[in-house]
This record gives structure tokens, sequence and C-alpha cells, in this order.
């Protein structure tokens, strides 16, 4: 059974998704899960939450604020601390619906939210148990990943102008969320990220704009929530990481102490939602099965 949902914020912002249960029974354990940097609760997650349904586990899904069909303003600006806060308002909804068993709540993420997850595990108990995908660990680490030197001066640069034109009431600068073209100078770097793209449907990208704020960029490059990982135990700890990130993720892995379990699947970043979509969401079911059983 799958129905429409809103939420408030903390501060007063709706934010809307949906709610997947077993059909029947119930209390049923649950997982709140959100998408990564900009992306939209069509992405992945719905099939996902299938893969759960079968193991009798019911879902709630969201977009974040700024993005999809949730409240926020500005639009296309991602804020991690208010996302993380967001996460824990969705938890505090899911604990009020006759559906959900409240101590059985798990929460996932993949790649930005990924690392949310981290925190939020971290600091809220009510979670029982954590899947991070593909986590984003380290906002310096990837920052220095992506760019050059010369690159990531000009950015700073940019950022600073932006910061003093949104002082003086001028509006956000922006800049693409992803681009289409394998040749583009940042595109080209992962030849999964335009098949990620292009593998997407018409009616996944619905309610989505090829667009962020570029403090968005900023925002992402000064989030650090891989050291959060150790605070996470007694929570069971599940991480999925790709072979191409392994060597900047598994620090991450090994500071966290048991329960913990790691998961590498082939390839990189984008290989869990299409061609490692089984290994990863396989291990992602038997992880919240395990830890959510009554």
């Amino acid at each position: 059974m799958i129905r429409n949902i809103d939420f408030r914020t903390d501060d007063g912002k709706t934010l809307r998704g949906w709610l997947k249960t077993p059909a029947t029974g119930g209390p049923h354990p649950l997982v709140v899960m959100t998408h990564g940097a900009g992306g939209h609760k069509e992405w992945f997650l719905p099939a996902l939450s299938d893969v759960l349904l079968g193991a009798g586990i019911a879902s709630l899904a969201y977009d974040h604020r700024n993005f999809g069909e949730s409240d926020g303003e500005p639009r296309f600006e991602i804020d991690p601390p208010i996302h993380i806060r967001d996460y824990r308002s969705a938890i505090t909804f899911a604990c009020t619906l006759p559906e959900v068993d409240k101590d059985r709540i798990g929460i996932f993420g993949t790649s930005l939210s990924g690392g949310q997850v981290l925190v939020v595990g971290a600091v809220d108990r009510r979670v029982k148990c954590v899947v991070a995908q593909v986590p984003s660990v380290s906002g310096a680490a990837g920052t220095v990943r992506r760019y050059q030197p010369e690159e990531l001066v000009a950015n700073r640069k940019r950022w600073e102008e932006d910061r003093m034109n949104r002082f003086l009431g001028k509006p956000p600068a922006t800049v693409p969320h992803s681009v289409d073209d394998p040749n583009d100078a940042i595109a080209g770097r992962s030849s999964n990220r335009v098949k990620f793209f292009r593998f997407l449907t018409d009616e996944d990208k619905v309610h989505w704009k090829n667009t962020l704020t570029l403090r968005s960029l900023e925002a992402m490059a000064e989030f650090e929530p891989g050291v959060y990982a150790r605070l996470i135990s007694p929570t069971p700890l599940l991480m999925i990481v790709s072979q191409a990130e392994a060597q900047l993720m598994l620090p991450t892995y090994e500071s966290a102490l048991e329960p913990k379990k790691l998961v590498i699947t082939r390839g990189d970043h984008y290989d869990p939602y299409m061609d490692e979509f089984e290994t990863a969401t396989t291990a992602t079911r038997e992880w919240f099965s395990q830890w959510l059983a009554a």
C-alpha cells in the first residue's frame, strides 16, 4: 500500500513524499530515506522500497527541502546541516503513524544523504539501524579529489563573490546540477555520471531541474560527516562502498565500532543504482531485516 504524505519540519517547512507499507499486519518496521545531492525521491528509492517491502519493511521517502515537491527557498540549494534536522523531523513524523513501529525505525541514505545518515545515526537514538550507500564522508577530501588546484582557487573566489551578492540582496548564483555531455570537463571525469542521468526516465525527472545554487557546492565542501561514524555504535551500521571510492571511504568504516558491516560493489559511485543494483539492495534488505526484526 502506498500513499502520499507530508510533514512539517522544526522550522515550519512542509516536506512531501510517500509512505509504502505491507498490505496486512502491522505496525511495521520502517526505513526513512531520501536521495543525495539534489536527487529526488523518484530516483532509485521506489525500487529499493519494493525490495524492502518484500521483507515486510515499510518505507517513508521524501524530497529534501528546496527540491522536488517539498517546500523551501532558495530553490535548488543544498544545506547539509538543515537537511540532517529534516531527516530527524521525518523520523518524528514516522513515530506518529499507526502503521509504524516507532521502536523499529531505520534510516537509509545514498551519496550525500549517505553522509547525512552517518550523522543522524550518531546523534538520534530513535534510529535502530543505519545503511549508508556510497556515502559522502569528507567534503574537503571530495573537493580536492574533484577539482584541480587552480579550479578550487577559482571556485573559492566565486563563492566569496556570491556570498557578498546575496548579502546585498541579489539572487543566488546557480550552476548546472549535472551535464549530459561526456566530453564536458567535469562530466567526462565520470562517464557513469552521464550514464546515470540518461538512465533516469522522464517520469523520474518530472520535478527535477538541472540546477543547483553555487552555495550548494560550498556547503558540500564544508560537510564532514565521516567523523561521526565512530559515534554510531551501538546502532548497527552497514556501509556500501564502490571499488572506485574505497580508498576514500574505508577509513570512515574502519573508525566505526561494532556492530558494522562493509559491502564493496564493483565500479564507481553510480553503479549501485544500475549494474550493481541487486548487490546493493540485497545487502540493504538483509541488514534491515536482521536488525529491525521483531
